[in-house]
């Protein structure tokens, strides 16, 4: 649960610049195409937000293009931080079902 908490809140608590990082985990540790997937999509996530960052970043750049930049790192914070506690639940183990199944 700990570990669950810990890749859920890093992209947090960095402002979605680190928002990769829980799927490096996962894809280390599990090695799925699903891990790799994920680590790809958040990368090119983070990415696009240091391109943002850049070009709004500088003082003469104000209104729209300074709130979309902000809302598009709020949202691939959330969304990386959710995603990152869904993936990283510990996986299921098959049972045998029980009764008029045997």
């Amino acid at each position: 649960m700990f570990k669950r908490a810990a890749l859920a809140i890093i992209p947090l608590i960095t402002a979605g610049l680190l928002a990769f990082a829980p799927f490096l985990y996962l894809k280390l540790t599990r090695k799925s195409a699903r891990g790799r997937l994920l680590l790809t999509v958040f990368t090119l996530g983070t990415l696009a937000e240091v391109a943002i960052l850049v070009l709004v970043g500088r003082d003469d750049v104000r209104g729209v293009p300074d709130f979309l930049g902000g809302v598009y790192i709020v949202a691939l914070a959330v969304a990386a931080a959710v995603m990152a506690w869904l993936e990283s639940r510990p996986a299921h183990t098959a049972t045998q079902p029980s009764g008029a199944y045997r």
